[in-house]
Formats: C-alpha cells, sequence, structure tokens
C-alpha cells in the first residue's frame, strides 16, 4: 500500500534535486513553466472576450424581445380602439 506514496517521494525527491545541480534542466523547466504561464494568460484573455461577447449577444437579444413585446402590445390596444 505505501509502495507507491514512498515511490512518489523518491521520484519528487530525485526531482528536485536534479533541478537543484543542473542549470541546464532549470532553465528548461522556467522555459516551460513560462510558456505555460503565456497559453493559461492567453486562454483567460480569450475566455474573458467571448464571456463579453455572449454578454452583448444577450442584452441585444433582450433588447430585441422587449421591443417586439412593446410592438405588439401597442398593436393589440391599436385593435382594440377600433
Amino acid at each position: 500500500m505505501a509502495l507507491p506514496f514512498i515511490a512518489g517521494l523518491v521520484v519528487g525527491a530525485g526531482a528536485v534535486l536534479a533541478y537543484n545541480k543542473s542549470d541546464k534542466i532549470k532553465q528548461k523547466v522556467d522555459s516551460l513553466f513560462n510558456k505555460s504561464k503565456e497559453v493559461a494568460n492567453t486562454s483567460l484573455e480569450k475566455g474573458k472576450e467571448t464571456v463579453e461577447e455572449v454578454k452583448d449577444t444577450i442584452n441585444a437579444t433582450a433588447e430585441c424581445i422587449k421591443k417586439k413585446k412593446e410592438e405588439a402590445q401597442t398593436k393589440l390596444e391599436t385593435e382594440e380602439k377600433k
């Protein structure tokens, strides 16, 4: 039961040791981390843009429905007067 846990600790400790001892590994890891941050930030920005577009679409649809409802009500009132 404890063997996977111990193996994980050993692998993790080995990775930390290798990171601390090797400048080449540090550079690669830092480069990978920075690229990951860039991708995450780009995805976040695109997500925000998409949310804004959806909000605008919903608001435009709501306005359209409101306008159509008012037009229908006006038409109904006009027909009732005749």
